[in-house]
């Protein structure tokens, strides 16, 4: 369902990509939170950590430099010098090739790209595990449609 589902929208993306990598993480005791809606223009922050790193979730494909130095452009006006330096600022992004995603390393930034989400969700061999991932994606996709009408 996942992989059916997760390119359709941004919205999709964004959420899907969340709730995968929020049952991943808590596998380790890491907790993930959802910081914005997907109307948000993405802009600043999409998910944060309670270990530092935050998350931009951008539903595009990276496959030049150039339009890698604009994506790192974009995130230094959302980020502090700080936090990009210190590597806390993971992108997730549709897709990217290899060049650039070693471009992004490069300038310190990780990036997650929708095969490796699709792969992570894969790997939920429990029932439990794979229950979690809709449950979220139910939530998450109740809190964005509560808070338009709201």
């Amino acid at each position: 369902m996942i992989e059916e589902h997760i390119a359709k929208t941004p919205a999709n993306f964004e959420i899907f990509s969340f709730a995968v990598i929020k049952a991943h993480l808590e596998k380790f005791a890491c907790k993930i939170y959802r910081d914005t809606r997907t109307s948000a223009h993405d802009k600043g922050v999409d998910l944060s950590t309670n270990f530092g790193v935050v998350y931009q979730v951008k539903k595009l494909r990276i496959h030049t430099q150039v339009e890698a130095a604009q994506v790192y452009a974009e995130l230094k006006m959302n980020f502090d010098e700080q936090r990009l330096q210190d590597g806390n600022v993971i992108l997730i992004i549709d897709d990217v090739s290899k060049a650039v995603k070693q471009y992004l390393i490069d300038m310190k930034i990780q990036s997650i790209n929708k095969g490796e989400i699709l792969k992570m969700a894969a790997n939920f061999d429990e029932t439990e595990d794979r229950q979690k991932v809709l449950r979220i994606i139910y939530e998450e996709f109740r809190r964005e449609y509560t808070s338009r009408i709201g």
